[in-house]
């Protein structure tokens, strides 16, 4: 019996892709330059993970091709051998098969090089390009194309147009978005796809960048709206560096429960990216083997709500209760995050909140995750200018070199913010641009030696600055971390660098909080607590499976699953919170609380309680 077409197995049955390819050669050793010459001197080993993926489930399996275009292989001088490296990523995939209903796709990434007027290349540079690898692949044998993991809906287009106009195989076109349901370049996805699918490609998608929780939350009111059929391959939630390698967090069952979520909502396929392993497709096979496709959807509307504008507001006293009551007093702090854009009246209301609610401080995050936002020095000051809330500004080392960074320290210090948290940075990789340079010229041990030098009147180069600031100086500490002496000795640095007092990230075990403070009591300096409510049970499970350092006790993932609203899960992640400040109180000499979606009217009760009220 002659095997279906990939196009009529497709309109029967969710078709279950396999998972990464990239990263789990990284995990067995295999360095990011040999990942396409590997086609060639292993076979074997690509040959290898074909088959546990197929094993796993996988209907569809990806070539090993997604960097293998002429500009990618220029890098490690292998563009002489693009011709064979294709040839033979299709030839392995196709052994891999055999005569089983399994599709080879041929997979074309991103060149990663900007085009004019930001880069060197013009559309034309792109279309050849493209072009060249795709026509390799067609003429290889692979059964349809996947171009995948672009970021703009021009290079998209362009690689869906020269694909097309060299061949009349299927073909999916997928795009990596952020959390927002933007690219870094700004397209939004349901613009992107609906013109991807009105180009005429036979699957839209999204894939990498984001993990299961992020993905389904910015795609699944799409799949819920449209005719057409989407993919959907998420990343195994953000990695984290052990051992020098990035390991990613989500479990096997985890991916699991986000297939069938994007099963039940329509997607046509379903598979993995980034950190994804035969095991997770194997598990994720449970629950879309046998699926009949759901993706006739009728067509609804979207109602868009205009932002609030902002209001002016008059000069205010900065008070200065955190400094004063620190180490002396349980100090309150709430978070307030930069607003993406220029509107930051509702983070200016919500300081006001909290200042007649009894908060001693606002802390002001400085572009957290690595994703743009307005700057934390420009949003702190207005804090203090327009409510007199004193702030705790987060800087971090990650966009600025040296000489950036006292810069900034010394203008946030002229601008009247004198409390500082020193933190090295999220990588640039996890945010809006991951191709955008990450510095670290110093980490935050380096941070808190040069914020400790500016308070002395010297730069980092021993020169007299004539003033001196008055910086008050925090860092921050996992006492949840696996190697807990690993994290006292790093502790112990940056107070011996200069740090005046700690805060810890989420916490949600009380016995992490007696183990730390307990191995810690001789280091001296104030320690406050992380407190950020869960929402849900899905933000729960996003926390604990996909957000490195954040463990959440099976009790408390069991308690807030219990309840099926998110009225009631909401309400039960607060009550969960209140009653661990209640329990770690006496332990801490404060607290940092962050709001579930910036509800700064939310965390009043938990003010109460840190205050000593309830």
């Amino acid at each position: 019996m002659a095997k279906r077409r990939f196009p009529e197995v497709l309109e029967e049955q969710v078709l279950l892709c396999d998972g990464a390819m990239g990263t789990y050669l990284h995990s067995k050793g295999i360095p990011l330059e040999a990942r396409d010459e590997i086609n060639l001197t292993n076979p074997e080993l690509i040959r290898k993970i074909h088959e546990e993926y197929i094993a796993a489930g996988a209907k569809i399996i990806e070539t090993n091709t997604f960097t293998s275009n002429r500009v990618r292989l220029r890098q490690y001088g292998l563009e002489d051998k693009l011709d064979a490296i294709n040839r033979a990523a299709v030839r392995v995939a196709r052994e891999a098969v055999g005569d089983r209903e399994v599709f080879v796709a041929g997979s074309v990434g991103p060149l990663g090089i900007l085009v004019k007027p930001y880069g060197k290349l013009t559309i034309e540079d792109l279309g050849h390009i493209y072009a060249e690898q795709i026509e390799i692949l067609v003429d290889a044998g692979v059964d349809l194309l996947l171009i995948e993991s672009h970021p703009s809906l021009l290079e998209t287009l362009e690689a869906y147009n020269n694909a097309r106009s060299v061949c009349q195989l299927p073909i999916i076109t997928s795009m990596t978005f952020l959390a927002d349901g933007k690219t870094v370049f700004g397209d939004e996805l349901a613009v992107s796809l609906d013109a991807l699918g009105s180009a005429g490609a036979d699957v839209v998608g999204i894939n990498c960048t984001i993990g299961p929780k992020e993905t389904y939350d910015v795609v699944s009111d799409y799949i819920g709206k449209t005719h057409g059929k989407v993919a959907v391959q998420p990343n195994a939630g953000y990695p984290t560096l052990v051992g020098g390698r990035n390991v990613w967090l989500s479990s096997p069952e985890y991916l699991r429960e986000y297939a069938r979520m994007f099963v039940e909502r329509g997607a046509a396929i379903v598979g993995g990216c980034c950190g994804t392993t035969p095991e997770h497709i194997r598990a994720m096979n449970e629950v879309v083997h046998d699926q009949r496709p759901r993706w006739k959807r009728a067509v609804g509307t979207v109602v868009v709500q205009p932002p609030a504008q902002p209001e002016s507001r008059p000069r205010a006293q900065v008070s200065t209760r955190f400094t004063q009551k620190l180490g002396k007093e349980f100090v309150t702090t709430v978070e307030i995050d930069p607003p993406k854009g220029l509107d930051y009246s509702r983070m200016i209301q919500g300081a006001e909140m909290l200042k007649q609610s009894g908060a001693d401080a606002a802390t002001i995050g400085d572009n957290p995750m690595a994703r743009v936002r307005m700057s934390a020095v420009a949003l702190a000051h207005l804090v203090q200018e327009e409510t007199g809330l004193e702030t705790v500004l987060h800087f971090t080392c990650r966009d600025r070199n040296i000489i950036g960074i006292q810069s900034e320290l010394l203008g946030a210090a002229a601008l009247g913010i004198h409390v500082v948290l020193a933190l090295t940075g999220d990588p640039a990789a996890v945010g809006d641009y991951p191709k955008a340079t990450t510095v670290y010229d110093v980490n935050s041990t380096g941070l808190v030696r040069i914020m400790r030098g500016l308070n002395q009147g010297k730069d980092l180069a021993g020169q007299d600055l004539g003033l001196p600031t008055h910086f008050t100086i925090g860092v921050a500490v996992n006492p949840a971390a696996e190697d807990l002496d690993r994290e006292l000795a790093r502790f112990e640095e940056k107070i011996d660098a200069g740090a005046d007092f700690a805060q810890t990230q989420p916490l949600y075990d009380q016995r992490h909080v007696e183990r730390f403070v307990s191995r810690a009591q001789g280091y001296r300096i104030p320690i406050l607590i992380g407190l950020l409510p869960l929402r849900s049970s899905r933000h729960a499970l996003f926390l604990h499976n996909e957000v490195p350092g954040i463990l959440i006790p099976e009790e408390i993932l069991k308690r807030i699953g219990a309840y099926e609203s998110s009225v009631d899960q909401m309400k039960v992640g607060i009550d969960i919170a209140r009653e661990f400040l209640s329990q770690v109180r006496p332990m801490v000499s404060g607290v940092d609380i962050m709001p579930p979606f910036d509800r700064f009217d939310l965390v009043l009760e938990l003010l109460e309680t840190a205050n000593g009220e309830k």
